[in-house]
């Protein structure tokens, strides 16, 4: 259950990456700060609502692979490392 939450959160990642690559910025960039971009601010939204929401569901997904995979983790782990291996003792002199 775990690995392939795991593999799905990984898939996601990589996925959500592409697809925000692909969005074009908003500002186009730094012409927009030194007034080049200034017809931006009234024009259309670049990029397509069928990427947005793509943007929006693969965020949902990542956000929701993450808490389980932190649950599943912290159930899978009860004891801490110091206890699953043991401390030498020390013998007093």
């Amino acid at each position: 259950m775990y690995g392939l939450i795991l593999m799905l959160h990984v898939l996601i990642c990589v996925i959500l990456i592409i697809v925000i690559l692909v969005q074009s910025g908003k500002g186009a960039g730094i012409g927009g700060v030194f007034g080049g971009g200034s017809d931006a601010l009234f024009s259309a939204p670049s990029g397509s609502a069928f990427i947005r929401k793509v943007t929006v569901g693969l965020a949902v997904g990542f956000l929701c692979t993450t808490i389980l995979l932190t649950i599943l983790q912290s159930r899978r782990a009860g004891r801490s490392v110091i206890e699953r291996v043991g401390v030498p003792q020390q013998q007093g002199q």
